[in-house]
């Protein structure tokens, strides 16, 4: 189906923000909107222009044949700081303080909305990385290595100390 510019820049977007470090090649955009790989270019410009100045993230394009575009998540420093002072306020009340000296977290680790900009903050951190997973211990960090892991395009290990029959195939490394 052939697009408009318009249509082509959304769904351009939609299609990047949904595919994070992914490389896709410009024949898969070329090919899905029947239009020129310079049209392409230039709709892809405009989005990384775009995605820059919103602090979206960028986008990282690789020439040649086995070339293309990877949306990079990432978040602006200006915003980052935002996040981190938010959560820090929300999380130095004295009321989160339960008996026995532990940190009431729940309702933060499980409010998506917290949870992506935490995702995007560690993200972008690790962005210029090769990483592989993203590897948890059993706790309450579940909930952010998978925000992590979406942004970043990449499996979760979560780390147990016993295995559970459900989880499929495990590695058992006994330590003293």
């Amino acid at each position: 189906m052939k697009f408009r510019r318009s249509g082509r820049l959304v769904d351009l977007t939609n299609y990047l923000l949904a595919h994070p470090h992914v490389l896709v090649p410009l024949t898969f955009f070329a090919e899905r909107y029947q239009s020129a790989k310079s049209s392409i270019s230039e709709d892809l410009t405009i989005i990384k222009q775009t995605f820059e100045q919103q602090g979206i993230g960028t986008l990282l394009t690789v020439p040649g044949a086995a070339g293309g575009v990877k949306y990079i998540p990432k978040i602006h420093l200006k915003e980052a700081d935002e996040v981190v002072n938010d959560i820090g306020e929300a999380l130095s009340t004295p009321e989160r303080v339960l008996p026995g000296g532990y940190l009431y977290l729940t309702d933060v680790l499980g409010n998506p909305s917290i949870l992506a900009k935490i995702g995007k903050l560690f993200a972008t951190i690790f962005s210029d990385r090769p990483i592989d997973v993203v590897m948890t211990v059993a706790t309450k960090g579940i909930p952010i290595a998978y925000s992590v892991a979406g942004y970043l395009n990449v499996p979760v290990v979560i780390v147990r100390k016993d295995n559970k029959v459900t989880e499929g195939s495990t590695v058992s490394i006994n330590y003293a």
